[in-house]
C-alpha cells in the first residue's frame, strides 16, 4: 500500500468503514472518477443491489465522505433518477471534491 493509500484510509472515521461501504469507497478511490449507484453495481459485480448502493452513497454523503458530482452542461448528460447521480470522493484535506 502506498503512503497515499495509508493516508486516505487513516483519515476515514471508523463509523464510515461499515463492511458494505468499504468496497464502495475503494471503488471510487481506485477508479478516480465519479460513479453512480448503477455504475457501482457493475463495478462491484452485483455485490450490492442498486437500491443498497444508492442508500450507502447517501449515507456516505451525509458523513461528508462523498459528494454528488456536478453534471457537465456541455456533455448533454441528464439524470433520470437518484440511481444515476454520480458521486465522487471528497478531498479529506481541503473539503473540496477530489
Amino acid at each position: 500500500m502506498s503512503s497515499n493509500d495509508e493516508e486516505f484510509w487513516s483519515n476515514l472515521p471508523e463509523k464510515v468503514l461499515h463492511p458494505v461501504r468499504v468496497p464502495i469507497i475503494e471503488a471510487l478511490w481506485r477508479i478516480g472518477e465519479p460513479l453512480s449507484a448503477v455504475a457501482l453495481v457493475d463495478v462491484l459485480d452485483g455485490f450490492l443491489s442498486v437500491w443498497e448502493t444508492a442508500h450507502h452513497l447517501r449515507v456516505l454523503e451525509r458523513l461528508d465522505v462523498v459528494e454528488p458530482s456536478p453534471v457537465d452542461a456541455d456533455s448533454g448528460a441528464s439524470r433520470t433518477g437518484a440511481f444515476d447521480v454520480p458521486y465522487r470522493l471528497k478531498d479529506r484535506n481541503s473539503g473540496e471534491g477530489a
